[in-house]
Order: C-alpha cells, then sequence, then structure tokens
C-alpha cells in the first residue's frame, strides 16, 4: 500500500508539470510567430515608405520639368514686320508648338503680350502692339486653345527688350511675348 501511495504521489507530482509543460512550449511557437509577423510589418511598413519617396522624387521631377518648360514658352517671343501683325510663316510654326504645349498643359493660362519698336506715335503703338497680340490670340484659339485661358495686352512702345536705336534692337522689340499664369 506504501508502495501504491509513494506511485499516487509522484504521478500527482508529475501530472501538473506534464499539463502546463506544452503551454510553455506554444508560448515560445507564438513569442517565434508574433517576431516574424513584427518583422514583416516592418517590412511593409519600409515597402510603404519607399514607394512614398520614389512617388516624391517622380512628382518634383515633374515640377521640375513643367518649371523649364514654362520658362521656354515663355521666352519663345513671335517676331513681326516693321508695321505689320501678320503672322509669318516661322511664327505660325512656333504658334503651332506652343498651341500643343497648352494642350498638354490644360490648366495653365497665358498672357500674350504684343509689342512694338519706338516708330509711330503712343496711340498707334498700343494699337499695333493690341493688333498683334490679338492676332496671336486668334491663331491659338484657331488651334483649339479656349479663349478663356489667352488674355491678349499690349504694351506698344513702353518694355523694349533692345533700347539701342540699331535695326537689329528694333526688330527684336516687335513682338509677342508670353507669360504664363498659374
Amino acid at each position: 500500500m506504501r508502495k501504491k501511495l509513494h506511485v499516487a504521489i509522484i504521478l500527482f507530482a508529475i501530472l501538473p508539470v506534464l499539463i502546463f509543460w506544452p503551454a510553455c512550449s506554444k508560448k515560445t511557437t507564438e513569442t517565434g510567430e508574433s517576431d516574424i509577423a513584427v518583422q514583416e510589418e516592418d517590412l511593409e511598413a519600409q515597402k510603404v515608405r519607399e514607394q512614398l519617396e520614389q512617388e516624391r522624387r517622380e512628382r518634383e521631377a515633374k515640377e521640375r520639368d513643367l518649371r523649364a518648360e514654362k520658362i521656354k514658352f515663355m521666352y519663345e517671343d513671335v517676331h513681326f514686320e516693321k508695321g505689320s501683325y501678320k503672322l509669318m510663316p516661322e511664327a505660325r510654326k512656333l504658334l503651332q508648338s506652343k498651341a500643343l504645349w497648352l494642350k498638354k498643359n490644360s490648366d495653365l493660362k497665358v498672357i500674350v503680350e504684343g509689342h512694338t519698336d519706338e516708330a509711330g506715335s503712343k496711340e498707334y503703338n498700343f494699337a499695333l502692339g493690341d493688333r498683334r497680340a490679338g492676332a496671336v490670340k486668334s491663331f491659338l484659339i484657331g488651334q483649339g486653345i479656349r479663349s478663356s485661358r489667352l488674355i491678349a495686352v499690349s504694351y506698344g512702345n513702353e518694355q523694349p527688350i533692345d533700347t539701342s536705336s540699331m535695326e537689329t534692337a528694333k526688330s527684336k522689340n516687335r513682338r509677342v511675348h508670353f507669360v504664363v499664369e498659374e
């Protein structure tokens, strides 16, 4: 009987250990699995950060390209013969490329500035500058640009590029200049 009692005591001592032992091993497995889950979350977060950074770089590159295109657009003036507002073939070609760019950037507005040389009266020069700006605006409208995106103004001979009295300077001043608005 004593033997049975010893066996029973030993069983009662070992039984709780055997019952809780698997629970302990599961905790290690769960901890291992949670470590893997944390690592996967970190990897996902890193991928998201990298993707956001790539998108930011692409957006900034597009903005730089648009700024460069705007500058190019604004510094390509249309030139005219003395006393004329008729568009010459090279002016039409330039305006066709400007119309394509404006179609591609449909959210932009443009101020079309008419300029003249100093020959003629102030009134005459303002009227001629207005006709030059109007001719360019009409051409662009004919190319499919909405008129609400184009503002024609005349500065006459008030804003010359070159103030010398040489003919080359005067020819630079007979122009339509473009200003891109945001």
